[in-house]
């Protein structure tokens, strides 16, 4: 029987879904967090041996793969009284690790195992942008600093709000039995007077006045797309993370100009990226702007309501 090799974590729902569209029709090979480790590598043979559990499988005997999100386990720990020599050799291991991490996707790819998803470290925020500006994407007014001065210049002169988030992924931080998440935030002009003359460098952009938004999931050349309507809601307008359940956004399945599908697909070409959740806005003036995209991101808030059933065409990919 063909094996599948997934790797994910146990909270994700979606990928139940997915295995459950395989019919059995696959021997599926499910590793969370800690579950997989690296034994060996053949350079010679371009065989991976991974240990499963308590179980050794070769990479030869893998048909397909998917990297959903999760990451392989690794034993490397220090204990040293000088923690600066110790940050230098998490460096140096952290790095040694990424160039394994590298090879065991390139071997996959070598023995033409049919797979979906990239395990390696892509392109954050900054990058994308700029991937999405070559092939003609339209993206908000972006720049980096850490000068109060130069922020309440730049707001000045800026013809819209300005709005924050992370440069890299949202922060999220749990202690003491308290979350905190961070989402987009407008900037008010006495937030920025409470800033100190200088602050960690930060990113800024201009907030543009939309008329919906849309999540779109990629998956090899495909798009399922959906339009949220989010901007009646004052919790939702700025970030529609912070959902509001008394009164849902109304979502509908929407369909991409094909101008903007055929951008958007060479941007995720560019990316090395075959899946992704992809998020856009649309302005007033039906103008639409390319925000960010998650390489795995979560696809069952646009498959569910708009009945895409993309866990089944994700299980087709695997079979």
């Amino acid at each position: 029987m063909k094996t599948t090799l997934i790797i994910s974590e146990d909270i994700d729902a979606s990928t139940n879904t997915v295995i459950d569209w395989c019919f059995n029709s696959l021997n599926i090979i499910r590793a969370n967090k800690n579950d997989l480790k690296i034994a060996s590598i053949d350079y010679q043979k371009e065989e991976i041996i991974f240990q499963f559990r308590e179980e050794f499988i070769s990479s030869k005997n893998i048909t397909s793969f998917w990297y959903r999100r999760g990451y392989l386990a690794n034993d490397y720990s220090i204990n040293n009284n000088n923690k600066d020599l110790e940050y230098l050799i998490y460096s140096h291991l952290d790095s040694e690790w990424i160039e394994i991490i590298r090879f065991f996707t390139q071997i996959f790819v070598n023995n033409k195992v049919k797979s979906l998803g990239s395990y390696q470290v892509k392109d954050q925020k900054l990058a994308q942008l700029k991937h999405a500006q070559k092939v003609g994407l339209r993206i908000p007014k972006t720049f980096i600093t850490s000068s109060k001065e130069d922020l309440l210049l730049r707001k000045k002169n800026c013809d819209n709000n300005l709005i924050t988030k992370g440069i890299s992924a949202s922060p999220s931080f749990t202690f003491d039995n308290i979350s905190l998440e961070g989402y987009t935030e407008l900037v008010s002009s006495e937030f920025i007077q409470s800033l100190p003359d200088t602050f960690f460098p930060s990113l800024f952009q201009e907030s543009i006045e939309k008329l919906y938004e849309l999540r779109i999931f990629y998956l090899k050349e495909k798009f399922y797309s959906m339009a949220i309507f989010s901007q009646n809601n004052l919790q939702t307008k700025i970030d529609v993370r912070k959902y509001d359940d008394s009164k849902p956004n109304r979502t509908v399945p929407y369909q991409l100009p094909k101008s903007i599908e055929e951008k958007l697909n060479k941007f995720m070409v560019n990316m090395g990226l075959d899946t992704g959740s992809i998020d856009m806005l649309v302005d007033r003036n039906n103008d639409f702007y390319f925000l960010e995209v998650n390489p795995n991101g979560q696809f069952g808030m646009v498959s569910t309501p708009c009945n895409y059933y993309i866990e089944r065409e994700i299980a087709k990919e695997l079979i």
